[in-house]
C-alpha cells in the first residue's frame, strides 16, 4: 500500500467523515429534544406508506449497481474507450449521490434535533426567507441552498459537518451532468455551462476523481453511521423504557430481521399504544401523527380515566395499570416501582 493507493485513500476520507458524522447520529443526549423527534429524523417518518413507496431504497440499489458496474473489466470489442466509459459511470455515480434527497434530509432534521428546533417531513422549510417560502411550491429548494442551512445549522451545532460539503460538492460539476452539458476530452473535462460558453469551465481528470471519490467516501460514511445508530438503538430490543412520566409512558425500540431499529411503541397504561415501525413492506402508523405546525410527532393515549388516580390520567383510581403486550410476545410491561 502506497499514498496513492486509491482504496487507502477511499477509507481514509470514508472514516474521517465517519466521525465527524458520529456525535449528530449517536448524540450524547438524545432525550432532552424528545427522543421521539430523534427517531423520527433517523427513520425519515412521513406517514404510512404501503410497500414500494420508499424512494431511498431504490437509491441505494442504484449506487450499488454503478459501483459494481465500475469494477467490472469491459470487453474491448463492445467497450473500445473503457476508460472514458468508466468516467461516464463515475460522473452518474457522482450526480445521484449528490441529488439524493433523504442524506439531507435525515443530516438536516438530526441538526435541528440537536438544536431543539424539533423534526419535520420538510426540514428546510421553516429556515427559507419569506420570499424563499413563497416560491417554494412552484421551485422547490435547490441543492446548493440544503447545503447552505445544513452549513448554519451545524455551525450553530458546533458541529463540523456542514464543512464536509466543501470537499465534494461543486455545483458548476452538477449542472453539468445533470444537464448533459459537457464532453470529456483526452485531457479533461469541460463543460460549456449554457450556450453562449461564457461561464465555460474545465477539470482535470485528477480534480474529477478527487471530487467523486469524496461523494462516494461520504455516501459511505452516511450509510454506514446509519447503520451503526440503528444497530446500538437495535440492542434495546425487547425492553419497555419509561418515557413519559406524567402519563406512565413506556418506550419500546422495534427492530427488523437484522436487529436494526426500525420503528418505536409507546405502551400506555390504559393498554393502548403508539407505533410507527418501517419495513421493506412498507409503513405502519398507529396512534400517532406528524404535527408539522409543531415540529414533532402527536402520540395519542386514547381514552382518559373518568376517575384517576395519582399514577396516570389514564387509569382509574384503585385500578390496576394495563399495558400492552412488548412486540412478538405475550409479556405485558410494568412501570418500575423506582419511579
Amino acid at each position: 500500500m502506497t499514498e496513492f493507493d486509491p482504496e487507502a485513500i477511499f477509507n481514509g476520507h470514508r472514516d474521517r467523515y465517519f466521525n465527524i458524522l458520529k456525535p449528530l447520529f449517536l448524540p450524547d443526549d438524545p432525550v432532552s429534544n424528545d427522543i421521539i423527534r430523534y427517531f423520527a429524523s433517523l427513520l425519515r417518518v412521513l406517514g404510512i406508506e404501503d410497500k414500494g413507496w420508499d424512494p431511498y431504497a431504490e437509491s441505494r440499489n442504484i449506487l450499488d449497481d454503478l459501483n459494481r458496474l465500475m469494477m467490472v473489466k469491459l470487453p474491448k470489442k463492445k467497450f473500445p474507450d473503457g476508460e472514458r466509459t468508466m468516467w461516464r459511470l463515475g460522473l452518474l455515480l457522482y450526480a445521484h449521490i449528490v441529488e439524493m434527497d433523504a442524506p439531507y434530509e435525515v443530516v438536516t432534521n438530526l441538526l435541528r434535533f440537536r438544536s431543539g428546533k424539533g423534526y419535520s417531513p420538510n426540514p428546510y422549510f421553516d429556515l427559507l426567507t419569506e420570499k424563499e417560502k413563497k416560491n417554494f411550491a412552484k421551485s422547490g429548494i435547490r441543492t446548493g441552498r440544503k447545503i447552505e442551512l445544513i452549513k448554519a445549522l451545524s455551525k450553530e451545532a458546533g458541529l463540523g459537518i456542514g464543512n464536509l460539503y466543501d470537499e465534494f460538492y461543486n455545483g458548476r460539476l452538477r449542472n453539468a451532468i445533470q444537464h448533459s452539458d459537457f464532453i470529456l476530452t483526452d485531457e479533461d473535462f469541460r463543460s460549456r455551462s449554457g450556450i453562449s460558453g461564457t461561464k465555460a469551465f474545465k477539470l482535470t481528470y485528477g480534480e474529477l476523481d478527487v471530487l467523486i471519490t469524496k461523494a462516494k467516501a461520504f455516501m459511505a460514511a452516511f450509510l454506514q453511521i446509519e447503520m451503526v445508530a440503528r444497530q446500538v438503538w437495535g440492542l434495546q430490543k425487547g425492553k419497555a423504557i419509561p418515557y413519559d412520566r406524567h402519563y406512565k409512558g413506556l418506550m419500546e425500540i422495534l427492530v427488523d430481521d437484522r436487529d436494526l431499529l426500525c420503528g418505536f411503541v409507546v405502551h400506555w397504561p390504559n393498554n393502548s399504544q403508539s407505533m410507527y415501525r418501517r419495513t421493506e413492506q412498507g409503513v405502519d402508523m398507529v396512534n400517532c401523527m406528524l404535527d408539522i405546525r409543531n415540529a414533532t410527532i402527536n402520540l395519542f393515549v386514547n381514552l382518559y380515566a373518568r376517575n384517576p388516580g395519582s399514577f396516570s390520567p389514564l387509569v382509574e383510581r384503585d385500578a390496576a395499570p394495563i399495558y400492552t403486550p412488548l412486540d412478538k410476545s405475550e409479556t405485558r410491561p410494568t412501570w418500575p416501582a423506582s419511579l
